[in-house]
């Protein structure tokens, strides 16, 4: 089709302003949407982490203020942990590793990372220390004992569920025998010296089963106690016709139930309550001749054999026979306090031995002073065998596990003396009084404050 000149003149500037004005739209368009996209942008937020001071660090108790090495420590307050901090534990100031950790609780593996004595710990969570707070490390194996002091240590006795020590020493040194019970009690600072109330035992003796349950003897009275003698029982007894020697009132067997009370010429007191209830059993009419005493017992106890108690003495009828004739004198008994029956009053005792050792009737040891052997008999005080020489002292843990004095030392058999081998070495001139047991530990008591204890 033509379109005449006239009509296009007209049509063309209508054509163009259209195209003109959708460019504009598009370009407006366009630049509006790029306007709008470059206004939502905007700075990357920071979020700074709010940081949580530490508090103040309080240390309320420790397991035990008195530990074994090997055992674990732990150690009870509050703050002991952050969350933006590295809890540190210093043992003698020196950081030491933790087994846990916990905002109340820190366990600690107790070793090398201490020293025998006195210990500190300390707590540090980063600029907030605890307090030191001080715990007290013992060693396995013999470690010496002061308590005491100086004084002379009859025996003492030890139990492998605590760590208390009971002992009996002499007060009065070398001018007589005072007796005084001692407790001594773990602390952080070693062992505190605690005395027992009416413990004071003149010419006697001191035993305790456990922690609480134990047996105090005088010359004329047997104390019972199951409270470590915060309160105790007494008995008191006819010295002449019961028991007429000095130190004759004997502990001859106490477990945590029961307790024999021995006098040297042949009577019992049986208690099983704590000395509420005593049951007594005179010497036999035999042991007393006249205003004299012809029977002296040093040795009281329980066969492992048989599960029978014997009493193992000498008699000595010197008015009939002279001084230099003395029978053994056996005596049997299912209870220990009731029913003996006699085994010999006949057979002829060898001189110089007195103070028997058995746990086994068929297995009695003794010491001869005069020579300073260790000698056996397997026929009830008939025959002697020798064991060892240079001997002054034994004690027995078991059948066939004994320890004895040798000079300045304390050897140990544990095949009924076939062998021998060092246990302790002692200051020079050492006298042994006692040497006692438990499952787990030694303890040693002897003159001018010998005390060791050995943890096993």
């Amino acid at each position: 089709m033509i379109i005449p000149f006239f009509y296009a003149s007209k049509l063309i500037p209508k054509i163009m302003t259209k195209k003109l004005l959708f460019t504009i739209l598009l370009t407006g368009g366009l630049f509006i949407s790029c306007s709008s996209d470059d206004s939502d942008k905007s700075e990357p937020v920071v979020v700074v982490p709010v940081v949580t001071e530490p508090k103040p660090i309080t240390v309320t108790s420790l397991s035990a203020d008195f530990v074994i090495k090997g055992e674990n420590l732990e150690i009870t307050g509050t703050n002991f942990t952050n969350k933006d901090f590295t809890t540190k534990v210093f043992i003698n100031d020196v950081e030491v590793t933790a087994k846990e950790v916990t905002e109340t609780k820190i366990v600690l593996a107790i070793g090398d990372n201490t020293k025998e004595g006195i210990n500190t710990v300390r707590i540090q969570v980063k600029n907030i220390l605890s307090t030191r707070t001080d715990f007290f490390v013992v060693a396995k194996g013999w470690t010496k004992l002061s308590a005491l002091g100086g004084y002379d240590i009859q025996n003492s006795d030890v139990f492998d569920d605590n760590n208390f020590i009971f002992s009996f020493i002499n007060t009065y040194g070398d001018i007589g025998f005072s007796g005084s019970a001692r407790k001594l009690t773990p602390s952080a600072k070693g062992f505190d010296l605690l005395g027992l109330g009416n413990s004071m035992a003149n010419y006697g003796y001191f035993r305790m089963a456990n922690e609480k349950t134990g047996v105090l003897t005088t010359t004329s009275q047997a104390y019972y106690s199951g409270n470590a003698f915060e309160t105790s029982k007494n008995y008191e007894i006819e010295t002449l016709k019961f028991s007429p020697a000095i130190n004759g009132l004997q502990i001859g067997y106490l477990d945590s139930k029961s307790s024999i009370v021995s006098s040297t010429i042949g009577g019992q007191l049986y208690t099983a309550d704590n000395g509420v209830t005593v049951v007594k059993t005179d010497p036999p009419a035999w042991s007393l001749k006249g205003t004299y005493y012809r029977v002296g017992f040093t040795a009281f106890g329980k066969s492992t054999s048989n599960g029978k108690f014997y009493e193992l003495g000498i008699m000595n009828d010197y008015i009939k026979y002279g001084s230099n004739k003395q029978q053994n004198v056996i005596l049997e008994s299912p209870t220990g306090y009731n029913n003996w029956t006699v085994i010999d009053t006949i057979s002829k005792a060898k001189v110089g031995l007195s103070s028997y050792k058995f746990q086994n009737i068929n297995k009695v040891l003794a010491v001869n002073p005069t020579d300073k052997t260790l000698v056996e008999s397997t026929d009830m005080l008939k025959t002697w065998n020798v064991i060892k020489t240079d001997v002054t002292a034994v004690f027995l843990r078991t059948e066939t596990q004994w320890y004895i004095q040798s000079g300045d030392k304390i050897l140990v058999t544990k095949n009924s003396g076939a062998t021998w081998e060092l246990e302790l070495e002692l200051p020079a001139g050492s006298v042994v009084n006692d040497i006692s047991f438990s499952t787990k530990k030694i303890i040693v008591s002897g003159k001018k404050g010998l005390h060791y204890l050995k943890l096993e």
